[in-house]
């Protein structure tokens, strides 16, 4: 049955990318309804995570029915035509003929294959990827001194049977004369691994799934989607009449997240979605995990120079050129944030004045785990209402990317990066891996450019100039960062979308 499912499934998700338009984002409305944060278990009671909050419903304005029959569809053949089918052997040896049996013609008529990044063709340096990379959101300063990636919250959920634990901490010290950090330590089911042991190439592997699958579930979809845009839509369209300046400035930024969330929902997370069929964790285990990291998570995240300094990565000896590239996309939106709110709000007292945005404030401090007041302070002031709704934007914008398609040229490369490792040293099976290309494929469909004027959205001639300077601060960021050397890892605003919609 294997090339029946495979033919099938290759086709859906070529069709879903082909199908896949660009919305023009619509000037909002006032529905009358109110958008209520209620449990995901409540909503999908097919998946027993009780404490993440998510939309009661799809807003009329964001609904497709197209769209939803499709997902049914692709929800409804889990259990009648699987992707899966046990017992299969594992991918080719060689990772390109690996890639040429998952990735078809169909496939790359529609998008370029991905490309093995220069980080990938040596011996992996975990340094270099610890700040150059599209993991560099792990490295913190260690307790015991140096730096570390710590990840063994992964060890205390359930894995499918055969698999290694993912809990793993990496140690790094720091080459104060060449300015980099290098691996020092791998902590593991394996024990303490060192450059030069046996099973250090194991040991790196180990770390690269761990990674990979923290940032694909729980920074990506439990934070980026749930914990911040989801809520994030929730509040301001139960706070922010349609007419609100602020709701205008945000919109384009979150327009068609609930409707984007439930369908990814029901994909991914689903018995037999991608996230238990393609990681590690088993579906009991993957609901732990978003359980337990749930109220993990921290909004100081989504501005780079304030996530730094919380690391403690700022001014520590080494460069960081990943944090570099982000800072330069969080400062155009932090500044376009600034300039348009000081246009309605004159001062302090004037935002004091607002209710609809205190109440908007007050429901993100209640629902966001963690609140909103590491980067607001406890008073809400115009220039910390301007941090916030800053880094909202790059949540949207430069997060999503940066966790989502960004890694398009890491994870498919699983002779390096593997999404599961065997304790048996196998290679994953083609199921799992066919269904990991087209997970990624699919997290290409087209959304709203970035790099648009948005101007039509605003209440007044001087909102529209706002958002017209913002175009053009961002392209002149686009101009500057083609004038440095390309890397995989980099984002730009020319391949940024506006908002986190499917």
């Amino acid at each position: 049955m294997w090339t029946v499912r495979k033919a099938v499934w290759n086709k859906l998700a070529v069709l879903k990318l082909g199908a896949n338009k660009p919305v023009r984002i619509p000037v909002p409305q006032d529905d009358g309804r109110t958008l209520g944060a209620v449990s995901l278990a409540s909503q999908f009671p097919r998946i027993p995570v009780a404490n993440v909050l998510v939309g009661d419903h799809v807003p009329d304005d964001e609904a497709s029915a197209v769209k939803s029959r499709f997902y049914d569809l692709q929800v409804g053949l889990y259990g009648g035509l699987s992707p899966m089918e046990p017992g299969l052997p594992a991918i080719d040896a060689d990772p390109h003929k690996a890639l040429d049996e998952a990735y078809t013609p169909a496939h790359r008529k529609c998008l370029p294959a991905p490309v093995l990044p220069p980080e990938y063709q040596g011996p992996v340096d975990l340094g270099s990827l610890a700040v150059a990379g599209p993991y560099a959101c792990y490295v913190e300063r260690a307790p015991e001194g140096g730096f570390q990636w710590d990840l063994r919250r992964l060890a205390r959920h359930e894995h499918h049977q055969g698999l290694r634990s993912l809990g793993v901490r990496v140690l790094f010290n720091v080459n104060a004369g060449a300015r980099r950090l290098e691996a020092a330590r791998i902590e593991s089911e394996l024990g303490t691994n060192v450059p030069g042991d046996a099973s250090w190439t194991l040991a790196t592997r180990l770390a690269l799934c761990a990674a990979t699958t923290d940032v694909s579930l729980v920074r990506h979809f439990n934070w980026v989607h749930l914990a911040a845009g989801g809520l994030l839509a929730i509040a301001t369209r139960s706070c922010l009449p349609a007419a609100h300046p602020l709701r205008r400035l945000l919109w384009p930024h979150m327009f068609g997240t609930q409707f984007s969330n439930e369908l990814v929902t029901k994909g991914q997370m689903s018995p037999g979605g991608e996230f238990d069929s393609i990681f590690s964790f088993t579906h009991r285990g993957m609901c732990g995990l978003f359980t337990e990291t749930w109220p993990a998570y921290d909004i100081t995240g989504l501005d780079p120079h304030r996530d730094a300094e919380r690391r403690g990565i700022a001014g520590a000896g080494f460069d960081t050129p990943a944090l570099a590239n982000r800072a330069a996309h969080f400062d155009v939106m932090h500044a376009h944030a600034r300039r348009y709110l000081a246009l309605y709000y004159a001062s302090d007292a004037a935002l004091r004045g607002d209710h609809a945005v205190a109440a908007w404030a007050d429901a993100l401090e209640h629902t966001v785990p963690g609140g909103i007041r590491s980067l607001t302070g406890d008073v809400l002031t115009v220039p910390s209402l301007a941090r916030l709704v800053g880094a909202f934007i790059y949540m949207g914008t430069v997060e999503h990317e940066i966790l989502g398609t960004g890694l398009w040229n890491y994870q498919m490369w699983t002779h390096v990066q593997p999404v599961r490792v065997y304790r048996s040293g196998q290679r994953e099976p083609l199921d799992v891996y066919q269904r990991l290309v087209n997970a990624n494929f699919n997290l290409h469909v087209r959304r709203a450019p970035l790099l648009q004027d948005f101007g039509y959205l605003a209440l007044d001639a001087a909102g529209a100039e706002a958002f017209g300077l913002f175009k053009r601060e961002l392209e002149a960021l686009q101009r500057r960062l083609e004038a440095e050397p390309a890397a995989a890892w980099k984002v730009s605003p020319a391949i940024l979308e506006a908002n986190i919609n499917a």
